[in-house]
C-alpha cells in the first residue's frame, strides 16, 4: 500500500481520536509526528521535483568564490546555495541533505503547532494535503520557506516584533523568492477586517477581469516579461481550485463570524491569523487565471489554516462539531487528490501501471529500485547539462 496514503489515513484516525480523547493527545501527536517525520526523511527520488533538486545540487561548489558574482543572480537563490554548499563541503549525498532538510522542516512544523495549535495531530493532518505532500516532499525550496515562515517568522509577528519579522521572511525568501509576499502581513496586522474583506471582492472582480482577452493583449504589450505572458498567456484557470478556495474561506468566516456572536468575540489572536489567511485567498482570487501562480502566492498563507481552523472548531456546539466535519472531509477529498497528482505527474508510474494506492515507497536504503521505475541516473544527468550552463560563471570547478 502506499505509505504516504497510509500515513495520511493514520493522522487523520490520530486527529479523530484525539478530538474525543484530549488527554491522550500528547502521545498520539508524537506518534503520528514521528511516522511522518520518518517518511520523509527516509525517502528517496520520490516527489516531482526531487531529481531536479539533485541535479540543481550538483551544479552548486561547495567553495563559494564571492569575486565570482555568487551572490546576485542565478538560481536558485543564494539561500538555497549557501546550505548546499555547506552539505557539499563535506561530501554529504544529496541523499543526506534531503534527510536533514527534512529533519529542519518537520522541527520547524513542530514548532509553530506546538506554539499555536491546541489540537496538534489535527493541526498536522490539516497540514499534510498541501503543505507535507506538495512542498515538504516535493517542492524543497518553497518547503523550507513555509516551515522557517511558520516556525520563526511567525512568533515574532504575533508578538509584533517588526525587526526580527522582516529579517526572518528575507531569510525565507532566500530559499524561495516568493517568500517576499509575507512582507505585507506587517502592514495588514493594521487592517481592519473589513478591509480585507473589501480587498477579497476587489480580488474576486480583479481576477475576472484578467480572465478577458483584450485586457491580457493589453497588459502583455504595456509589461512584455517573460512571468507577465506566462501568466497571462500560458496559464491556466483550474475550477475546481477555485471553489475549493472559495468553500473554505466562506467556511472559515462563518465559522469566525458565528464565534464573534456566540461567544463574545473570536479572540485577537484568530482574527490576526484570519487576516493573514484572507490574504492568500486575495492572491489566488486575483491571479486564478495561471494556477501555478496562483497556488503559490495562495499556500504560503494558507497553512496557517492548520492553526485558524482548529482554533475556530473548538467546542461542542452543532456548529463547530459540523464545522469540524466539513474540514475533516474537504481535507480527506485534498489529500486523496494530491497523491493521486504525485502519482500522475510522474509519467514513468504510470507506464508502469501503478496507482495511487500501489505507488511503492523507496526508501535510502533501496535507492536502486527507483531504477525499476524510471532511468533515474540519465535523468538526473540530463537535468544537471540543462542547470549548469546557466550557473556557469560561479560554479567553480565542480564536475559532474
Amino acid at each position: 500500500m502506499n505509505l504516504y496514503l497510509l500515513v495520511f489515513l493514520i493522522l487523520a484516525a490520530g486527529a479523530v481520536w484525539e478530538w474525543f480523547r484530549p488527554q491522550y493527545g500528547k502521545y498520539i501527536y508524537w506518534g503520528c509526528w514521528g511516522l511522518a517525520a520518518a517518511c520523509l526523511c527516509l525517502r528517496f527520488g520520490q516527489g516531482t521535483d526531487y531529481v531536479t533538486y539533485h541535479a540543481i545540487y550538483e551544479t552548486i561548489p561547495a567553495h563559494i568564490d564571492l569575486a565570482q558574482g555568487y551572490i546576485c543572480g542565478f538560481y536558485p537563490e543564494i539561500g538555497w546555495r549557501l546550505i548546499s554548499a555547506l552539505f557539499k563541503l563535506f561530501h554529504a549525498p544529496f541523499w543526506v541533505f534531503t534527510f536533514v532538510l527534512g529533519l529542519a522542516d518537520m522541527l520547524l512544523l513542530h514548532r509553530f503547532l506546538n506554539k499555536y495549535v491546541p489540537l496538534r495531530t489535527a493541526g498536522l493532518f490539516l497540514s499534510y494535503p498541501v503543505l507535507y505532500i506538495v512542498y515538504l516532499v516535493s517542492g524543497l525550496r518553497q518547503g523550507l520557506a513555509i516551515c522557517f515562515f511558520l516556525g520563526v517568522a511567525i512568533p515574532f509577528y504575533v508578538e509584533k516584533k517588526w525587526g526580527g519579522y522582516v529579517a526572518a521572511v528575507v531569510i525565507a525568501a532566500s530559499f524561495h523568492r516568493v517568500g517576499y509576499a509575507w512582507l505585507i502581513l506587517p502592514v495588514v496586522y493594521y487592517l481592519p477586517l473589513g478591509v480585507m474583506l473589501a480587498l477579497l471582492g476587489l480580488s474576486i472582480a480583479g481576477g475576472l477581469i484578467l480572465q478577458i482577452g483584450a485586457v491580457e493583449q493589453w497588459l502583455t504589450g504595456l509589461l512584455p516579461s517573460y512571468h507577465v505572458k506566462q501568466f497571462l498567456l500560458e496559464g491556466n484557470l483550474s475550477l475546481f481550485a477555485v471553489g475549493e478556495r472559495l468553500a473554505s474561506t466562506a467556511a472559515v468566516l462563518l465559522l469566525y463570524f458565528w464565534k464573534q456572536k456566540k461567544e463574545e468575540g473570536a479572540g485577537q489572536r484568530t482574527t490576526l491569523f484570519l487576516k493573514a489567511y484572507l490574504c492568500g485567498t486575495c492572491f489566488y482570487m486575483l491571479l486564478c487565471g495561471s494556477s501555478y501562480y496562483a497556488s503559490r502566492y495562495c499556500v504560503i498563507f494558507k497553512v496557517l489554516e492548520c492553526a485558524l481552523i482548529v482554533w475556530l472548531i473548538t467546542g461542542k456546539s452543532a456548529v463547530t462539531r459540523c464545522g469540524a466535519l466539513f474540514f475533516f472531509s474537504l481535507t480527506l477529498l485534498m489529500g486523496v487528490k494530491n497523491l493521486n497528482a504525485m502519482v500522475s505527474e510522474a509519467s514513468y508510474y504510470g507506464e508502469k501501471g501503478v496507482t495511487v494506492l500501489s505507488l511503492p515507497y523507496i526508501s535510502i536504503w533501496d535507492r536502486d529500485k527507483i531504477n525499476l521505475y524510471f532511468d533515474y541516473e540519465g535523468r538526473l544527468h540530463t537535468i544537471y547539462e540543462s542547470n549548469v550552463e546557466d550557473q556557469e560563471l560561479w560554479r567553480i570547478g565542480t564536475q559532474y
